[in-house]
């Protein structure tokens, strides 16, 4: 399950599908993946267009970087320790395929040159396989996403070529567009992560399970069923 874009021959319907995450977000993992399973279920239906909107967890004006238990127990309902939701997790993206291998993580990464990568990616169409690298490469594999040549590193895995590669090491290619969104998100009240709109129109905010996207698909698609998204 490498990318979110599958290859349908010939569609009887069409998605445009926005998501809000970062890459120091648990949910947003299992959110990309459930999505993906979601979209297993349809047949004969393409993924028109996938955007990705970057939402920073941590930022560079914000002081020192997080901690990672810090982080996540500040994200977390009252009684709820690090260690069940850390266990929760565990046990959810086992049957995702993910490993999450929370033991690597410490401080939690500025992401804004994973997201400007994401964007580099869009115009070769390999921003869902991109996404996916991302988040495996941080939770499952430990490495440092903050870091532009192991961005590079992830971005040639993917199959990107050295131009845009190249541009990634620009510090300042893509950066504008990546603050550009997230401050229009937090003008338009976002204030958790993930979301997801399918085609403009149906909206799932918070983490949430396979089958909340597969009613969310279909009232997307057939607007005139009358499913409802819970």
């Amino acid at each position: 399950m490498s990318t979110l874009l599958p290859e349908i021959a010939a569609p009887r319907g069409t998605l445009d599908i926005d998501l809000v995450g970062d890459f120091a977000c648990p949910w947003s993992y299992l959110g990309t993946r459930r999505l993906a399973r979601a979209l297993d279920h349809l047949h004969g239906v393409a993924v028109r267009e996938l955007r990705w909107h970057p939402f920073r967890l941590q930022r560079p004006d914000a002081g020192a970087p997080a901690q990672w238990r810090e982080l996540l127990a500040s994200r977390l309902p009252q009684g709820v320790s690090v260690e069940l939701a850390e266990s929760s997790l565990a046990e959810a993206g086992e049957s995702l395929g993910i490993r999450f291998n929370f033991k690597q993580l410490t401080t939690v990464p500025d992401t804004t040159a994973a997201h400007r990568l994401v964007k580099l990616a869009e115009p070769e169409g390999l921003h869902g396989t991109v996404l996916d690298a991302i988040f495996r490469a941080y939770f499952e594999q430990g490495r440092d996403i903050g870091d532009i040549e192991v961005l590079a590193a992830i971005g040639a895995e993917c199959g990107l070529g050295d131009a845009v590669l190249a541009t990634l090491r620009d510090p300042q290619a893509g950066y504008a567009e990546v603050i550009d969104e997230e401050r229009r998100l937090l003008l338009l009240g976002v204030t958790a992560i993930p979301n997801l709109l399918f085609n403009r129109q149906v909206l799932v905010p918070g983490p949430a399970d396979e089958q909340i996207y597969v009613k969310a698909l279909d009232q997307a698609l057939f607007p005139g069923t009358g499913a409802t998204v819970h």
